[in-house]
């Protein structure tokens, strides 16, 4: 039985980042992926804000088109349009920039065997088995997605939970490159309708919702333009956040999705991952320097205390939209574009943390103005969190 220092079970963009760290630091790393070819098929829209600069993470030959702004519709077709004077968002090449992302780390030193499902991961003896061999490390980094076994092995007392998400990729024409659409329907909240410009010929059109598969398609499939053809389909599942969830057991640590890892209110999940990568890789490092695996929950730690608030915060704001019906965000539309909101979410509204806007909603008492149809006691829900 072969002995790694690492083993990162999972190839993604997230699984890659953190091989490619912990090998930059020297230690021998394995990834184990059960897919052949990494990044396909599609699973996500593809979209991340300009925060993503931060991580330092992203050439820009990956960037397919720069977004400023985005159109949000009412179910009665109220619009509101904010915009942004600089890019607010990035629409990413996601299978040419995970290939990339998974050669960087072979290239650093990481060992990948592809086409190697891993079919049990032993969190008492820190091994792993295939079909074709059981390999032992010193740490186990789980980046395998939604639907992890050792996820569930490690809450035991918990089902994770998802939403099912659906993406079209569409040829479409005379749609603005820069402006991306949100639609907002009943029967899918809290989830939401897209279309984000790839190409001057192409979208990708999606949603994701607590329902399943053939509503989703059925709900998608009328929200496309006319001259939109659909060229492929993509079907995937959004886990939601879980801020109970353990994501480190002895050896073992949880990444990206597998550790519901997402946002909860647009369902992104690579500027979070990836941020959690260098808290994974510091603590890590920590277990070899100091021979003390008790730093694995120092990540943990650190996780929670970074993102906690914030998506909480975000979680309760989906409970909200969850009880609303169509009639109420008919009303909030309206409300908002009479006391010119829009101008208010253009300068505070961020893809990542949206407690800075509602805090200004709040000071500025247009938040207030939603009460008649959401009430007092459930907009003092959101901080409850806090």
């Amino acid at each position: 039985m072969k002995h790694y220092d690492i083993i990162v079970v999972g190839g993604g963009p997230i699984g890659s980042t953190y091989a490619y760290k912990m090998a930059k630091l020297g230690y021998d790393v394995v990834i184990y992926d059960k897919k052949s070819k990494i990044g396909q098929p599609l699973q996500c829209a593809g979209l991340v804000s300009t925060h993503i600069e931060e991580t330092k993470n992203l050439p820009h030959e990956f960037i397919s088109n720069r977004i400023k702004g985005a159109y949000l519709s009412s179910p009665n077709n109220t619009t509101i349009k904010v915009t942004k004077n600089s890019d607010a968002a990035y629409v990413l090449d996601r299978i040419n920039y995970d290939d990339y992302l998974l050669n960087r780390a072979i290239e650093s030193g990481v060992e990948v065997k592809l086409n190697s499902k891993v079919n049990d991961v032993n969190l008492k003896n820190t091994t792993i088995t295939t079909s074709n061999e059981t390999a032992s490390s010193s740490i186990i980094a789980v980046a395998s997605g939604p639907n992890s076994p050792t996820s569930a092995k490690m809450n035991n007392n918990q089902k994770d939970q998802y939403f099912t998400a659906i993406q079209y990729t569409v040829e479409k024409t005379n749609h603005e490159l820069n402006f991306l659409n949100v639609g907002l329907n009943e029967s899918i909240l809290p989830g939401f309708l897209w279309k984000i410009p790839v190409t001057e010929n192409t979208q990708r059109v999606g949603l994701f919702t607590n329902g399943n598969y053939k509503e989703a398609d059925k709900i998608l499939t009328n929200y496309l333009s006319k001259d939109s053809k659909i060229i492929k389909k993509h079907f995937g599942h959004i886990p939601k956040f879980n801020h109970k969830k353990n994501i480190v057991y002895n050896n073992t640590i949880l990444l990206g999705d597998c550790a519901s890892q997402v946002k909860p209110t647009t369902g992104g999940g690579l500027i979070v991952g990836f941020n959690c990568t260098e808290i994974a890789k510091t603590y890590s490092n920590k277990v070899f320097e100091k021979e003390d695996n008790s730093y694995l929950k120092e990540y943990e730690k650190e996780y929670y205390k970074k993102y906690g608030s914030e998506f909480r915060a975000q979680n309760n704001v989906q409970n909200i939209m969850t009880d609303m019906t169509t009639d109420d965000f008919d009303y909030m539309f309206q409300q908002l574009k009479e006391y010119h909101v829009d101008q208010v979410i253009s300068e505070y509204g961020d893809m990542d943390t949206q407690i800075p806007l509602l805090k200004q909603l709040v000071k500025t008492g247009l938040l207030f103005k939603l009460v008649p149809k959401i009430g007092i006691r459930r907009l003092r829900n959101i901080w409850k969190s806090r």
